[in-house]
């Protein structure tokens, strides 16, 4: 039988450190370690940064339709939609994610009752997974 083959997949990793790019993020560490294994497997992989980007408060795809100037979210949210794999990536103090993490799936969410053309929700048949960064006084609790 042969092996398996995934160079059909997609994976966006987002990194939801507090830290701006190209700071050092232990949380990118972790995420490369996880990346390296799904490329090996032919599986195409991006990372982005959230706390990059000016995302709008709020639950809403686009949230300048809603009176902000501003939303960089709709073009991360077209990368999600094109990705087969979402891997949500995140420092965590006492217990608790990242605010660039809560806001990220905060908009997330926002997407979450828009349907595909079978009229299935978006999300359906998309995988989504977490890597979590932190010492004993969180990743314990995270656990």
């Amino acid at each position: 039988m042969p092996n398996p083959t995934y160079s059909d997949l997609r994976a966006l990793f987002l990194n939801c450190t507090l830290k701006t790019s190209p700071n050092t993020s232990h949380t990118e560490g972790l995420i490369h370690v996880s990346q390296h294994i799904m490329e090996a497997q032919g599986v195409k992989t991006e990372i982005l940064r959230p706390v990059d980007y000016h995302l709008a408060p709020g639950v809403y795809p686009d949230m300048r339709e809603h009176g902000f100037d501003r939303d960089d979210w709709p073009a991360i949210q077209d990368k999600v939609m094109a990705a087969d794999i979402l891997v949500l990536c995140s420092p965590i103090w006492l217990g608790d994610k990242s605010s660039v993490c809560a806001h990220s799936i905060e908009r997330l969410y926002g997407f979450s009752g828009e349907l595909n053309e079978q009229g299935q929700y978006a999300y359906y048949g998309r995988v989504g997974g977490c890597l979590i960064t932190g010492n004993e006084d969180g990743i314990k609790h995270c656990a």
